[in-house]
């Protein structure tokens, strides 16, 4: 195999050849890209929900820890290899009442149903990983605040 060496960006362009080398089955690119400008240069943007959380650990994803919004109902998390449903609990965070419980659902999401307001008060939710009846994974709780 050859090897290049690139100057200019280094970690960029390595990381462009990695994924030109496995994207064409293991052959690197006939000819070095041209190096971008450095002011053009952007990181990929990271996606949460696109690899499973670390076996053990669920990691919620909206609303993220400490947001705060007018109106929250939408509550999503990174699946965990294993999962066959999850079980996602929202409690008041002033006296740990619960607010809701989900059912179990199969995916990585769950809406508050039409039912349940949420206050302007502070609330922490968890969500729990099941394989069958059995907890594989539980996520740290979660803290954000539904503002007036």
């Amino acid at each position: 195999m050859n090897h290049r060496r690139f100057s200019g960006l280094p970690g960029v362009l390595a990381a462009a050849s990695i994924a030109v080398t496995v994207a064409c089955g293991g052959s690197e690119p006939a000819a070095p890209a041209a190096a971008p400008a450095a002011s053009s240069a952007t990181p990929p943007a990271a996606t949460s929900s696109a690899a499973p959380a670390s076996p053990g650990i669920v990691k919620v994803v909206e609303p993220a820890e400490g947001s705060s919004s007018g109106h929250i109902d939408l509550f999503r998390w990174a699946p965990v290899e294993g999962a066959t449903g999850y079980r996602m609990r929202l409690t008041a965070s002033t006296d740990g009442r619960t607010i809701w419980e989900s059912p179990i659902v199969a995916g990585t999401e769950a809406h508050l149903p039409n039912t349940v307001a949420l206050e302007p008060e502070g609330y922490v939710w968890t969500v729990t990983a099941l394989k069958g009846d059995a907890v594989i994974a539980t996520s740290p709780a979660s803290r954000f605040a539904v503002t007036p």
